[in-house]
């Protein structure tokens, strides 16, 4: 029996889609490879492989064999040369432009005409002088020599990517006597290297600045003395001393001390909040001012942070909606270019005339400029940097696809605990029930568990379980005033309580905000009683509620707002919310206060209880999609004035590398405006 096994690396060299379909290529060649998974931003693949057919080592070789270099991956892995050495491409690269510019210096030193040359194709044999062809050899050489074995790779694999592209016009031009552009080709090509890798840094560094915040040790308290301590190796239950400017190691609860806890890694907030003892504090938050003594609650691999960062890595291998759609496009666009550059190449020479070293030149040209690299990595790097922009105010998203559904949203849906209200009921009467009571509760709870779910006492469901008697109205009498029952054990007594909990202050103004961005309905589903349901969204401004509602009968409403609306947001934070929650289009949660299955569900978490937090996700998912449209445009516009400029014959060789370098530049550095979100009014 063959057992699939999955390795994770670090691929040295893969900044574009090219090194992707490249990769995917040579791997599928490979015997007993399974599943290949890329993260570009990351520089990470995913490869899923049987043990029996395959080896990691025999895995590496083969990407070794396209000119790539992988290395196992590590959270903290650099994706920079190889053990902190010399980096053999950027040698490369300026060994080329130190070659081409001396060449360069050396024409326009002899004959003044250097402008010229380097402008106009004419194709005239110019004879250069030797230290001139000289120098220009050594750029091309140097230059195309880390391209050679990835355009072998395409042409193995039979994939028409850039490097061969390149290749094979650097050789055309060099066999029609144009050295000098040959040599810029060559040039210009290995710097579009350097600049692409250059802009997915910047990426990657925004992520590990994310990343890499929580400390590496801690001092933790035995006795009257303390030891440092690896974080990872802090038990549940320690008592750790956190001086102030230091970050705090772990999630837990102050013992002792008052401090200003600066928690905007976590939750967003600008302002440093006072903590003082018995409040909770999480990982990687810093303490600004006093001393505290912090009983951890939970290891460092299952903290807020841990799991915000397992969130932000996760979810760049989630693709957004116009990352599929640019795929999509691409499998039709280079099959289509390639057609177009072929017919460029032959039909004028055969009906107009022409000659074929002009119109193949032209149609090298039309190749080059038509390389889809500015589309395609335009997407996926505004959407890493708007993604890493939301974590940094206190939104995590699951994936681009959600950005584009909150910036859609035409419904949204909130549930009432802790959602429209603070999620802290005060009691406001209790009653001890008598042994016949206690009897017909016992018979609820016992048809709750039966159920599965973790439903709320209320009239409804304590007539579904078959309970009857005096219980039933007393649970009817505190329901009619707007409160909710609970139970309390208290020795061998049960108590009910009517609980009220108060609406969340300015509810009703970011609704408001909603609204007027376009936000056509907002409902409320609820499985409280009707009049809790209705005071808190009278509260909150909304009038389309629907209230004593069980887990699936929340499911199904949402289904048929789906049907009629498209995008449904849904807002909850109950085990009673998470199958409405994955129904919705977007199902959002709290991160201080939901449950665990309600973050495991939704697709969005707010870490902190601030509802403001929807509109800064509407508006930033709005400018994401913005910049994403502005990126796509820009890209083909430029794609089309090169393209019309290599079909009247206006264009070089070096000028198609050159702009679609600078496309790819351009569409990078836009997309990674994303990261410098201004503060947004409700955040």
């Amino acid at each position: 029996m063959l057992i699939n096994k999955t390795v994770q690396y670090r691929v040295h060299g893969m900044d574009c889609a090219q090194e992707v379909s490249l990769l995917r290529s040579r791997l599928s060649r490979v015997n007993g490879v399974r599943d290949l998974r890329f993260d570009v931003v990351q520089s990470r693949m995913d490869v899923e492989y049987a043990d029996e057919r395959v080896s990691p080592a025999e895995i590496e070789a083969a990407v070794s064999s396209i000119g790539m270099r992988c290395e196992r991956w590590a959270r903290n892995s650099s994706p920079g040369p190889e053990g902190g050495g010399i980096d053999r491409v950027a040698l490369f690269t300026w060994g080329s432009g130190l070659a081409l510019a001396g060449g360069m210096a050396i024409e326009a030193w002899q004959t003044g005409d250097l402008l010229h040359t380097v402008l106009v194709h004419e194709h005239s044999g110019h004879q250069l002088a030797t230290p001139v062809l000289l120098c220009f050899w050594v750029s091309i050489l140097i230059g195309m020599l880390p391209a050679l074995p990835k355009a072998w790779g395409a042409l193995r694999g039979l994939r028409a990517d850039m490097n061969l592209l390149v290749l094979v016009s650097v050789a055309g031009a060099s066999a029609l006597g144009e050295w000098t552009e040959a040599a810029t080709l060559s040039f210009l090509f290995a710097l579009a290297g350097r600049m692409e890798s250059w802009s997915m840094a910047r990426a990657r560094d925004a992520i590990a600045k994310l990343l890499a915040v929580a400390p590496a040790e801690a001092a933790v308290i035995h006795g009257n003395h303390e030891h440092r301590v690896a974080v990872g190796k802090i038990p549940v239950g320690a008592r750790v001393r956190v001086r102030a400017g230091e970050r705090i190691p772990a999630d837990g609860h102050i013992v002792e001390g008052i401090s200003f806890v600066n928690q905007a890694l976590i939750t967003g907030e600008s302002v440093a909040v006072e903590k003082r003892s018995g409040e909770e504090v999480f990982a990687g938050t810093i303490n600004e001012s006093g001393t505290l003594d912090v009983e951890t609650s939970r290891e460092a691999s299952d903290s807020t942070l841990a799991r915000m960062i397992r969130m932000v890595e996760e979810s760049q291998a989630r693709r957004a909606p116009s990352e599929q759609i640019l795929e999509r496009f691409t499998k039709y666009y280079t099959p289509t270019i390639l057609l177009l550059a072929f017919t460029v190449c032959t039909l004028p020479p055969l009906f107009r005339g022409g000659g074929w070293g002009e119109w193949f030149y032209q149609g090298m040209v039309v190749l080059l400029i038509s390389c889809p690299c500015a589309l395609v990595i335009s997407t996926p790097v505004s959407i890493v940097a708007a993604l890493t922009s939301a974590a940094r105010h206190g939104v995590l998203l699951k994936g681009g696809t959600f950005l584009e559904e909150a910036a859609r949203m035409r419904v949204l849906v909130l549930g009432r605990a802790g959602v429209l209200t603070l999620g802290t009921p005060e009691t406001a009467e209790q009653t001890k029930l008598d042994g016949a009571e206690v009897e017909e509760i016992r018979r609820w709870q016992a048809w709750k568990e039966d159920q599965g779910l973790d439903l709320p006492l209320t009239p409804r469901t304590l007539l579904a379980s078959g309970a009857k008697g005096e219980v039933v109205r007393r649970v009817e009498r505190i329901a009619s005033r707007g409160w909710t029952a609970a139970l309390r054990e208290e020795s061998t007594s049960l108590i009910l309580e009517g609980q009220c909990d108060a609406p969340r202050p300015g509810a009703s103004d970011v609704l408001s905000a909603l609204r007027k961005r376009g936000v056509e309905r907002i409902v409320m589903l609820t499985g409280d009683p009707g009049q809790a349901g209705c005071q808190a969204a009278e509260a909150a401004g909304v009038t389309d509620v629907e209230a004593d509602l069980f887990p699936a009968e929340k499911a199904a409403r949402i289904r048929e707002l789906s049907r009629l609306y498209g995008q449904v947001a849904m807002v909850g934070d109950g085990l009673t919310d998470a199958e409405a929650l994955a129904e919705s289009s977007l199902g959002i949660t709290l991160g201080t206060q939901g449950t665990d299955m309600a973050r495991e569900t939704a697709d969005a978490v707010l870490m902190t209880n601030d509802l403001g937090r929807l509109v800064f996700l509407v508006d930033h998912g709005r400018r994401t999609l913005r910049v994403i449209r502005a990126n796509i445009l820009f890209a083909l516009a430029a794609k089309v004035l090169f393209l019309a400029a290599a079909i009247a014959g206006m264009a070089t060789l070096w000028m198609a590398v050159a702009a679609d370098m600078g496309a790819t530049f351009a569409v990078t550095l836009n997309g990674l405006r994303l990261l410098r979100t201004k503060q947004h009014p409700t955040v």
